[in-house]
């Protein structure tokens, strides 16, 4: 129905089983929602599988009803750029449940599959400070960089960095431009400019003034990504920056800018294209407490744990001299002390648990106690 729907599986799997350690779950029969069962692993496999059965003429996966984005409509065989980096991320994930069932051969299929599609991703979507957003089924290219309207779009650039599609240097330039183009100061807007005179007949997003809605509005949900995606590059201070423009509760100031309830999100914000800037919308109906948590407390406090053990990245700003974290863990209480002596956004130079110093950042599952004392000295 829509693109981008199976390949949240991914992502919400994988993150159940590395907090709990519960691994046999990908062995767990559940029935799926038309008829039949099969394990999560076999259902893992058959959204891979729909993906790969529904591509466009590039190679990347077709834009079907719509992605995420629910007012873009690229053609039922147009291509998401966004789309086809969760597909590339899916695969990662998936590739790690099938080493640890040792299906080697699935393995060399998810290899080659992902390898093929890293490279259609780089030739026909990078555009010299952007990644574009995607591909009508009429073959036009949307938000490429001579684009009168719409041409710098924000999921893109934060979903290459978190599927690892981008380079270090892609990394470095895409995060800038949407650091100089998108970003304000109630966070960063869907894309810019706003469609106005140019919209193609997909973009619904036309229907809403400038600045609202998917009309370079500043989505909430996207934030999380953006948060995330600093983070993972070690930019504690724009990770935190991003945090702190968008969160509710630090803008109890600007209350009459807002107009929403302080303790909840609201599914987005008018953007700097909009006569009434700052002013929320839409309360309760998003899923941004996920996508923000997910920035924040892997992100920005830099637990992130894996099959096998946790570990511990942070990605702060600078004056933060130091914090500290209670985390229950498989059983075990972590009380997580993070030490910045050097005022370093990120970066680790000692981790000691319960005295025993780990030869970098990652912590075992095995060398976990009932009551783990942990302390991370940053670089």
């Amino acid at each position: 129905y829509r693109a981008d729907d199976a390949l949240w599986l991914f992502p919400t799997v994988y993150k159940y089983v590395s907090e709990t350690g519960n691994v046999d779950f990908i062995d767990e029969v559940i029935p799926f929602a038309n008829k039949d069962e099969g394990t999560v692993y076999e259902h893992l496999k058959r959204a891979i599988q729909f993906s790969m059965e529904h591509l466009g003429k590039h190679g990347m996966p077709a834009g079907l009803y719509a992605d995420w984005n629910d007012c873009l409509r690229l053609g039922k065989d147009g291509e998401s750029s966004f789309v086809a980096m969760q597909y590339y991320y899916a695969m990662t994930i998936l590739r790690k449940f099938a080493e640890y069932k040792n299906d080697d051969n699935y393995v060399k299929q998810l290899d080659k599959q992902q390898e093929e599609l890293g490279k259609i991703i780089q030739k026909i979507c990078y555009d010299e400070d952007r990644f574009i957003r995607g591909f009508t089924e009429e073959g036009n290219v949307i938000g490429k960089r001579t684009d009168a309207e719409a041409n710098m779009w924000l999921n893109p650039q934060s979903w290459a960095v978190i599927s690892k599609v981008a380079d270090e240097e892609q990394g470095e330039v895409i995060m800038n431009s949407v650091y100089d183009r998108l970003n304000t100061e109630y966070g960063a807007i869907l894309m810019d400019p706003p469609y106005h005179a140019e919209a193609f007949p997909g973009a619904l997003a036309v229907i809403y003034n400038a600045g609202t809605k998917e009309n370079a509005g500043i989505f909430s949900q996207s934030q999380g990504w953006i948060i995330l995606a600093e983070a993972l590059r070690g930019h504690g201070e724009r990770a935190f920056t991003y945090f702190m423009e968008n969160a509710p509760a630090a803008q109890n100031d600007k209350a009459e800018i807002r107009r929403l309830e302080p303790y909840c999100y609201g599914q987005f914000t008018e953007g700097k294209d909009s006569p009434n800037f700052g002013r929320s919308h839409v309360h309760w109906l998003t899923g941004t407490a996920s996508t923000v948590m997910v920035g924040c407390v892997e992100g920005i406090l830099g637990m992130r744990p894996d099959l096998y053990g946790l570990r511990i990245a942070p990605s702060i700003p600078k004056e933060w001299e130091m914090f500290e974290i209670d985390k229950d863990f498989r059983g075990c209480h972590l009380h997580i002390t993070v030490k910045n002596p050097g005022h370093a956004e990120s970066g680790c130079k000692k981790l000691f648990v319960n005295g025993q110093e780990m030869k970098d950042n990652y912590i075992p599952q095995t060398v976990l106690t009932d009551e783990t004392d942990i302390e991370l000295i940053m670089s």
